[in-house]
């Protein structure tokens, strides 16, 4: 309706004119013109993002198991390392001098046990001196053992595979036993550590494999470990998983993001997000029915970033409106300008 104001001496006159009608795209009036879906039951998911630390597979700090003067270092800073690889040689010179000299009185001892016990039997000794000469070996023996030990000691070698981090002494350089010699970590797996709600956990096993994201990267792992007790303060349980990293291109230490599905449906009702019109106290979406906008309350459920389940409201071939929902209301005409057809599971 449009209004004219013409001016007279001394009155206003107000003239109406009626408005043309509007034309929807389909040339009719008070017609709207939207696109739309048909629904067919869908596999979804919803999705608990936990952020879940990287760790080596293997690490340790290697330590000086014995005191001495380093003699060797036979590994560089930052050098992947074999398992069994020696790393570093302490001096055991004076040791290896003892036990050539107890290995010398052990071959003795035995010699005179052996000419005692020919004695004793023609009563030539006593029982108390073939005992002595038997302890006296024992004794050689333990100490050939200790010092057998400590040769041992004194070559420090890789526990695993790995590689090696820095050092902090040199050749020659007097190492305490307890002393930091360096690290060494096993890249080429990585485990995956994170906390998860408890009420989630029956949505994971072990031996399954999760998704994860790192910088624009989709990785993936697989579960091996999940701690049977639920923590008493946070309400969260420690789940592990390892990953493989042959060109150890991941560094432990970084966050990434693990993707955790939950509340699997593989019949759901699935809707854009954009086609959810809150309401008071209810969500609606339109449907299309006999040539007309049908309103239709829907209880959501879960949510991903595009789509959103319906747990009530919708059945599997309904039409639902998914453009013109600025301007759709309930009951208007409406004429369908593109429909499409989920993918059926």
């Amino acid at each position: 309706m449009r209004f004219l104001i013409l001016l007279l001496p001394g009155s206003l006159l107000w003239i109406s004119c009626e408005q043309a009608p509007s034309k929807g795209a389909s040339g009719s009036a008070n017609t709207l013109q939207v696109n739309a879906l048909i629904l067919k039951p869908q596999y979804f998911e919803s999705r608990f993002i936990a952020n879940a630390n990287l760790l080596p597979y293997e690490a340790t700090e290697l330590k000086a198991p014995i005191s001495g003067t380093v003699l060797f270092i036979d590994f560089e800073e930052g050098q992947k390392v074999l398992q069994g690889q020696r790393l570093i040689h302490i001096d055991d010179r004076i040791w290896n001098a003892r036990l050539r000299g107890l290995k010398a009185q052990i071959s003795i001892a035995n010699s005179e046990v052996e000419r005692n016990a020919s004695l004793i039997e023609v009563q030539g000794v006593s029982q108390e001196i073939v005992d002595k000469a038997i302890a006296r070996i024992e004794e050689l023996q333990a100490q050939i053992d200790e010092l057998q030990i400590n040769i041992s000691l004194a070559n420090v070698s890789a526990p695993f595979t790995g590689r090696v981090g820095m050092r902090d002494f040199s050749l020659g350089s007097y190492l305490a036993q307890g002393q930091t010699i360096t690290t060494i970590v096993q890249n080429d797996r990585l485990k995956v550590d994170f906390k998860l709600p408890g009420r989630f956990l029956q949505n994971l096993k072990k031996g399954e494999t999760i998704k994860m994201l790192y910088q624009g990267d989709t990785l993936h792992a697989t579960l091996y470990a999940i701690d049977p007790m639920v923590d008493q303060d946070s309400r969260t349980v420690q789940v592990r998983g390892v990953m493989a990293n042959p060109n150890e291109q991941y560094s432990p230490g970084v966050f990434v993001e693990v993707i955790i599905p939950i509340n699997k449906d593989f019949q759901a009702m699935v809707v854009p997000s954009e086609v959810i019109i809150p309401d008071l106290n209810a969500q609606t979406v339109y449907v299309y029915r006999q040539g007309k906008a049908q309103r239709q309350l829907v209880e959501l459920g879960g949510r991903t970033d595009v789509n959103v389940q319906i747990l009530n409201g919708l059945n599997p071939g309904d039409t639902v409106i998914t453009t013109g929902l600025m301007e759709v209301k309930n009951n208007l005409p409406v004429v369908i300008g593109r429909l499409e057809n989920q993918t059926a599971l």
